[in-house]
């Protein structure tokens, strides 16, 4: 890969970030696995007990009202020179999903939602989703706004992406109270061919890990959150993502 510039973070990451284990920069890291993972939805494998913890979720573009998302998220990440990993574990009372189609909408149901960003002088960067029916979305947009967005890209590139889900509750079921989800996922390196592939050990990229929450008990629509300080309710918004170290 090509030498990367040093991302410019807003001081406010640290708030953000608050709960989280940062390192005093502001900034998380993805540390090498250790050993196998499956792809189960579980992360009991003994890799996983050495992930940093990213749980941070807030509200941020709310200003001075800003605050921690009303259910929380605990996510991890790791990396070899095969893939990146990822798993979070959600709170959620009220279990939806209906997005069935690979590359689908699924941001209109419960999602975990991953962002990367490889080059902070480079507009290019990517999205993943994945809901409680394990339905996933991949893509990687060349520019925020450009070339027709999701409509274009939702399906111009094919991704070596696996996921598993484990509910804790009954799926589109108003009338019971559930616990949560979970989601681990592998992504392959070859994915992220058009920014350079694999990142080597000490690259920095920007990155956010976002979440849409339905719930009865949200009348006025989903809960959205996310591990970056965004100072606008679009996870779109890469300028504000936190910087993610790949170590060793």
């Amino acid at each position: 890969m090509g030498r990367m510039k040093s991302f410019s973070w807003l001081p406010l990451c640290l708030a953000a970030c608050a709960g989280a284990e940062t390192r005093p920069d502001g900034s998380f890291e993805c540390r090498r696995a250790s050993g196998p993972i499956v792809i189960d939805g579980r992360a009991d494998e003994a890799a996983w007990a050495r992930a940093q913890r990213v749980d941070g979720f807030t509200l941020h573009w709310l200003g001075e009202k800003a605050r921690p998302a009303r259910t929380a998220t605990r996510a991890r990440l790791l990396w070899d020179d095969e893939a990146l990993y990822f798993f979070a574990e959600m709170d959620d009372a009220d279990l939806f999903a209906q997005v069935k189609e690979r590359d689908g909408m699924t941001w209109l149901d419960d999602v975990f939602e991953l962002f990367f960003k490889p080059h902070a002088d480079r507009p290019g960067y990517y999205e993943f989703q994945v809901n409680p029916l394990n339905t996933q979305l991949d893509m990687y947009l060349p520019e925020r706004g450009k070339d027709g967005g999701y409509a274009v890209r939702k399906s111009d590139r094919e991704f070596d992406y696996r996921s598993a889900v484990v509910l804790r509750g009954t799926l589109n079921k108003k009338d019971d109270q559930d616990q949560g989800w979970s989601c681990e996922g592998r992504i392959a390196w070859s994915g992220f061919a058009p920014t350079g592939g694999a990142p080597a050990p000490g690259a920095v990229w920007a990155f956010a890990l976002c979440r849409y929450d339905y719930s009865r008990d949200f009348p006025k629509g989903p809960e959205l959150s996310s591990s970056a300080p965004l100072t606008q309710p679009s996870f779109h918004r890469h300028e504000d993502y936190a910087p993610l170290r790949f170590v060793r």
